[in-house]
């Protein structure tokens, strides 16, 4: 009997097999197709990454060294050099090996990287991912990823999560993990995909904790391994939380962006177990974003709208005059409040070590924003009073935010609770991101990070951001100025300690603006004629009170005295024999400014140093690091050209000022002010006298009465310095 229906057991095993049979093939497909993609993709790194190698033997080459082709080995050719250059080699063999062993390990480093990608294409190849148990048992696996980060994700999170649930991994897993992680750090989909795979927000700080605890506490032999995964895990953060491209790529990116941000708002308040909050009690538990904060300070490269949006929201948190508009929850100022603070030991000039428990972000705050400094045009954008929110930002943080983030008890009979306190380290992130917001530069050095290695001319596009840059950077200088003056008029010792030598070296970056300043009685404010000529526009009353009040610690006076200083010396070398002989209108000028700003400085530290009379610790302390400052201020933005501008800035920087600050104790204000007329005004007519020297005035000329250098130049410094140190009052204000 013929039928169209096949049914029984034959019928059965044959279509299991076939359908195990079709999803081979269909598992063949797929795999073949991820296979293909994987080796384009090696092939597209593997061949950049081969040509970087070739580019930088071809470079050495040039630079005149030998190559080895098989262990890349540099050697100095100096038969291929100019004598000149071979000869300094042939003399001195520490500079022809440091040169040897730079290009040695440029070219290793190219081929490690080489070696890196090969390992990283190799893992994706051999990773197992699970395909749901289609077709036959070690068949072909369609669930292969064709993208080398999506192959491998799957592989660092196991490692990752084996961590976290209190698992240790061999060296063979750290290496692999190392290496994961390094390759793929600028892969977007890798690092959202990892952090998701994590558990978002809520499972990468525990993740952090874990590292932290293993590393600081647990397992300190290995701190070095368990650090360098938690800086991976900080690059992938910077990595994921981008927002880039245009179109359905940048929709995508925000999408992402706006629930990572949402789970973090939630994961940020929620309080974690870690031991380095545990150590003083053991029931205290620390926040989301203070373990957020301190991962992130192990990384780099974070965004803009990433930095600005956390700080914003980790001030929502704690600013009780706002509120969350997801939870409808009012700011708690006591939200970030531990029992101990957790600042590092202050060194001599004043800034914290990174030791003991200083890697802890207690103030996630004041963390944020030391981040932001090492990227300094995100710290402009931070502050930048153009904005109504950059304005509102600063004012909170200068006049309203509560820095008091440590708990203080008393034991009487039973513990009371005391007053919060400040930690040691308060303001120094603070301090750090508006340096860097005034500047453009990384505070320590540098010029923060830029994104790009080219050497080439800016374009014109380049140019125009430059120039709207420098402006930015000047109206949160302003700003800074004009607030800080306004508190200092009121209470002297108002700027906060850890701020101080942020703002004396930004003085010392913009000179010659505060030169202008403060070495006329002009006024140079926005709406004044003079204003015209500067970059920076403040008026001199307002210059005057924000040096004062930064001049409470020694160290800030002496970057601000130092780099006034190097401007004078610069100023009096521009003069010839004929302004000095004749008195013209430069030389006159030169002494007048000169006498305004060394007169004021002077009596800003009278002023200082009267105050602190009757404070045996504080004058001690401001003198200490005044000296520690003695190599001299911050002289980037000064053109300093020839032996005799360093000769004279020495005379008015080294032992003749350092002995200006000697035999003032017990001396009220009014006598120190006449103390540093005796004594400072003499060292300022000596720079002119040794200029007047070396360009060739004779005894004659230098006498009084024999030329007019006496009479016009010599009598306008002092009149100028007198009149300044007697009067730059406007900078006294009330000290608490």
């Amino acid at each position: 009997m013929e039928t169209d229906d096949w049914r029984g057991e034959s019928a059965t095993t044959f279509k299991s097999r076939a359908r195990v049979t079709l999803e081979e093939y269909a598992g063949a497909r797929d795999e073949a197709k991820a296979v293909g993609a994987l080796l384009k993709e090696a092939y597209r790194t593997l061949n950049s990454r081969r040509n970087k190698v070739i580019e930088l033997r071809d470079q050495a080459i040039e630079a005149c060294m030998t190559v080895n082709p098989y262990s890349g080995r540099c050697t100095a050719d100096l038969a291929r050099m100019d004598e000149n250059r071979a000869e300094i080699y042939r003399s001195n063999q520490l500079a022809r090996q440091e040169l040897e062993e730079s290009w040695t390990n440029k070219i290793l480093d190219a081929v490690k990287n080489v070696q890196d990608a090969d390992e990283n294409f190799r893992m994706a190849l051999m990773s197992d991912p699970s395909d749901g148990n289609k077709g036959l048992l070690d068949g072909f696996n369609g669930a292969l990823r064709s993208d080398a980060g999506e192959a491998n994700v799957a592989r660092a999170e196991e490692l990752y999560d084996k961590i976290r649930r209190g698992e240790k991994l061999s060296d063979a897993e750290r290496s692999e993990l190392d290496l994961l992680m390094w390759e793929n750090k600028s892969d977007q989909e890798f690092s959202r995909t990892l952090i998701t795979s994590l558990g978002g927000p809520d499972g990468v700080i525990r993740t952090h904790n874990e590292l932290t605890d293993r590393a600081y506490f647990e397992e300190t032999g290995r701190k070095k391994q368990y650090l360098s995964m938690d800086r991976h895990l900080a690059d992938v953060i910077a990595t994921a939380t981008k927002v880039e491209g245009k179109g359905r790529e940048r929709e995508e990116d925000q999408r992402f962006y706006d629930k990572w941000m949402k789970d973090l708002k939630e994961a940020g308040l929620k309080e974690y177990d870690a031991e380095i909050v545990g150590q003083a009690n053991n029931d205290q538990r620390m926040r989301g974003y203070q373990s957020i904060v301190t991962l992130m300070q192990n990384g780099s490269g974070y965004s803009e709208q990433f930095l600005h949006d956390l700080a914003d929201d980790i001030r929502t948190a704690e600013d009780s005059k706002q509120t969350d508009e997801d939870s409808k929850r009012k700011g708690d100022p006591d939200i970030w409040d531990l029992d101990r603070g957790f600042a590092g030991t202050r060194k001599e000039d004043g800034t914290f070590a990174r030791d003991g428990d200083s890697w802890f972000a207690n103030d996630p705050y004041d963390g944020v924003l030391g981040i932001m400094s090492k990227t300094p045009d995100i710290a402009t954008a931070y502050f930048d009073p153009d904005t109504a929110a950059g304005k509102d930002r600063l004012h909170y943080l200068q006049k309203e935010r509560d820095w008091d983030l440590v708990n203080t008890s008393e034991y009487r009979k039973v513990e009371v609770s005391g007053p919060d306190k400040a930690d040691a380290d308060s303001h120094v992130g603070f301090g750090a991101a508006l340096e860097a917001a005034m500047t453009g530069q990384v505070p320590g050095g540098g010029s923060g990070e830029t994104g790009s290695d080219s050497i080439e001319a800016p374009t014109e596009e380049e140019k125009e951001k430059a120039e709207r840059d420098a402006r930015s950077r000047v109206r949160v200088f302003e700003e800074v100025v004009k607030s800080y003056a306004n508190i200092s008029a009121v209470d002297k010792t108002a700027i906060p300690e850890n701020v101080r030598q942020n703002m004396a070296n930004t003085i010392a970056y913009y000179p010659s603006d505060v030169h202008d300043i403060i070495g006329t009685n002009a006024d140079f404010s926005r709406d004044s004629a003079k204003a015209e000529p500067n970059d920076v526009s403040l008026h001199r009353t307002k210059m005057l009170q924000f040096i004062r009040g930064v001049s409470e610690d020694g160290g800030a006076f002496r970057t601000i005295h130092d780099s006034q200083m190097a401007i004078v010396a610069n100023d009096i070398v521009g003069l010839s024999k004929d302004d000095l002989q004749g008195g013209s209108g430069e030389a006159r000028e030169v002494a007048r400014t000169s006498g305004q700003t060394m007169g004021s400085l002077d009596y800003i530290r009278a002023d200082v140093l009267g105050s602190h009379r009757d404070d045996e610790i504080s004058q001690n302390n401001w003198e200490k690091v005044y000296r520690y400052h003695s190599a001299g201020a911050l002289f980037t933005n000064i053109p300093i050209v020839g032996d005799s501008i360093q000769r004279f800035i020495d005379i008015g920087t080294g032992r003749l000022a350092e002995d200006l600050n000697g035999e003032i104790e017990d001396k009220t204000t009014e006598e120190l002010i006449r103390h540093y007329s005796t004594h400072g005004l003499p060292r300022l007519e000596k720079i002119f006298i040794l200029r007047a020297e070396d360009v060739g005035l004779s005894e004659y000329d230098l006498s009084d009465g024999g030329s007019d250098f006496h009479e016009s130049v010599l009598t306008e410094v002092e009149r100028d310095y007198s009149s300044a140190i007697h009067g730059a009052q406007g900078a006294t204000g009330t000290r608490r």
